[in-house]
């Protein structure tokens, strides 16, 4: 009984004193409003009382969450990316490079073609290689001057090596 009955005095004297603080709380938080009441504010003030605790944004404001943000970056982006890849190809297009090479007498297909990737005529020159022999022009190729206006396909290339 001596057990149940410190317990029980610990209880009471716990609930009053939870009863006590509680009574200082509510009186406290009723005498800090000491501004205008809500319904005297303006909006311009209501606004400035708010954003002291809040973030506050306008009705008429979007707001987005993180995925719809990511979602129209990328969006953005993408447009960006094709305008400055279409301005690029219009002034690709517009630049029209004429390359001069001069092909000497007994100079084989693979030199030609050495002379072509470094010029920037071709790409790749083993599929150039492959297409003068496939065709056997490798002995047809004819010397002299030869003017290339890029951009141009290997087949044109190959047609303005070996006729005159």
């Amino acid at each position: 009984m001596a057990n149940n009955k410190s317990m029980l005095t610990g209880l009471g004297a716990g609930m009053i004193l939870g009863a006590v603080l509680l009574q200082l709380m509510n009186a406290s938080s009723s005498t800090a409003v000491s501004g205008p009441d809500l319904e005297e504010m303006n909006p311009a003030q209501l606004k400035e009382a708010a954003s002291v605790y809040f973030q506050v944004y306008d009705k008429d404001q979007k707001l987005y969450d993180q995925t719809q943000l990511d979602a129209l970056v990328l969006q953005k982006l993408q447009q960006e990316k094709e305008k400055l890849a279409a301005e690029q190809q219009s002034a690709a297009s517009a630049l029209v490079k004429e390359t001069y090479i001069y092909i000497s007498g007994g100079l084989t297909a693979g030199h030609v073609a050495d002379m072509l990737l470094a010029s920037g005529i071709i790409t790749d020159r083993k599929a150039f290689a492959d297409e003068m022999r496939r065709k056997r022009l490798n002995d047809k190729i004819v010397t002299g001057i030869h003017v290339f206006k890029s951009p141009m396909e290997l087949s044109e290339v190959i047609t303005k090596l070996t006729t005159r």
